[in-house]
């Protein structure tokens, strides 16, 4: 196996690709056969009820569990062995739904610990700035993690996780909790991250927020891809609502 990647290919291509990938936790098939690809540029949500293997396929993405069988490419190269570390390196970036900061470090101090592994010490302030007002958190720097709104922790983690330059960023829950008027600045935010280059992958349930995003949508149900689309072509979809909005 090696630990070369090819070089990004136009915009219409593959950027990560899903094939059949199975992960068993005894006799749960949390991932049973799941196949699906990420184009690159895009920006691609992903929905499912409950138990349909969401947060698995993102572990299995970043690297934090290992598939039973199957593969995972990214850019061309087989990735489904590396660790966690090196596929951050390679360019994928995530931000979970359970936040992962320090709350008694400043804001500054939180995208410190993101930003020096790829960054110089003295370019690190200027970087933060140039997050934080991409975050609409602009001069925040001295502020406790602990002291702001769970929505501005929310967008922070989402800074956080582009503090690597990724070619890719897996936002799970991004809005979980927040108002109309934050999710409105996170939706901003994902587009200005996309019209940069970045593809950008969502697990969400907020409909609002996907229609919004206007990107390709995945159904998973069971572990498996269920449905593929438009938002209006899932929206319109029968066994969708059926199995996710509950109705026929």
């Amino acid at each position: 196996m090696t630990n070369s990647f090819t070089l990004p290919g136009s915009e219409d291509d593959v950027i990560l690709e899903v094939s059949d990938v199975r992960k068993y936790y005894g006799g749960i098939h949390a991932l049973d056969g799941l196949s699906l690809s990420v184009k690159r540029g895009e920006v691609h949500c992903v929905l499912g009820p409950n138990g349909a293997g969401k947060s698995t396929f993102f572990k299995t993405l970043i690297g934090t569990e290992r598939p039973t069988s199957g593969r995972i490419i990214y850019n061309g190269s087989d990735i489904t062995r590396f660790p966690a570390f090196q596929r951050v390196r390679a360019g994928l970036s995530v931000k979970f739904q359970n936040l992962r900061l320090f709350g008694e470090l400043t804001v500054g101090q939180n995208l410190f610990t993101a930003l020096r592994r790829n960054r110089r010490y003295d370019e690190i302030p200027e970087h933060t700035r140039a997050l934080l007002t991409r975050i609409h958190l602009r001069g925040s720097e001295d502020r406790l993690m602990r002291h702001l709104s769970h929505g501005e922790q929310q967008r922070v983690a989402i800074a956080m996780s582009l503090a690597s330059n990724p070619q890719i960023v897996l936002l799970d829950e991004p809005t979980a909790g927040l108002s109309v008027d934050e999710t409105r600045l996170v939706e901003d935010i994902i587009h200005d991250v996309n019209q940069r280059g970045v593809t950008v992958v969502v697990i969400e349930h907020d409909m609002d927020f996907i229609r919004s995003l206007n990107g390709r949508v995945s159904v998973l149900h069971y572990g498996k891809l269920f449905a593929q689309g438009s938002f209006d072509e899932i929206a319109d979809n029968d066994d969708v609502r059926r199995i996710y909005l509950g109705a026929a």
